[in-house]
């Protein structure tokens, strides 16, 4: 075996424990697929692209740390993206409800910012990324039209709460 291909497994094992690690440790404990999805996008370099994560590059090398959490983001994508829509929407309320902050202002937040935009990672499918974009616009709509069907059947609710 060539020393490059040493160096390939041997990177290619360790990046495999990062996933491990990283999904026992960190990401089991995460109730939503968007608390996972933003925390993972939240450890990549957005001038470089590379992930970086202090307790994890302690154990491991930082290449190996980059491609695990890669791995990692792509996965949690993966399987956000894949769900069906009314799951996709539950998840996002529940992870907004995690934040403990009103619901209305975190819509706006979403729907002013689009930060959203940065939670794919860098090299997945051009169709995914579109679909998620379009999901959450949707669910966005879907949340801010639900609130003001709740005012609208609200018995103790004025107008003026509707301007």
């Amino acid at each position: 075996m060539k020393n490059s291909d040493r160096e390939e497994t041997g990177q290619g094992s360790e990046a495999e424990q990062v996933v491990t690690d990283f999904q026992s440790r960190t990401l089991a404990r995460m109730e939503w697929h968007f608390s996972r999805l933003i925390y993972l996008s939240s450890l990549r370099d957005y001038n470089t692209g590379r992930y970086h994560h202090h307790g994890l590059e302690s154990r491991y090398t930082s290449e190996a740390v980059d491609e695990g959490l890669r791995r990692c983001h792509t996965q949690v994508f993966d399987e956000l993206v894949t769900l069906p829509l009314k799951k996709q929407t539950d998840d996002l309320v529940g992870f907004f409800t995690s934040l403990r902050e009103e619901r209305s202002r975190l819509v706006d937040a979403w729907e002013r910012l689009r930060s959203y935009q940065i939670l794919p990672p860098e090299n997945c499918h051009p169709l995914a990324k579109e679909l998620f974009e379009k999901n959450i616009v949707i669910i966005l709509k879907v949340l801010r039209e639900t609130e003001l069907w709740e005012l609208l059947h609200d018995p103790h609710g004025h107008a003026d709460d509707l301007t």
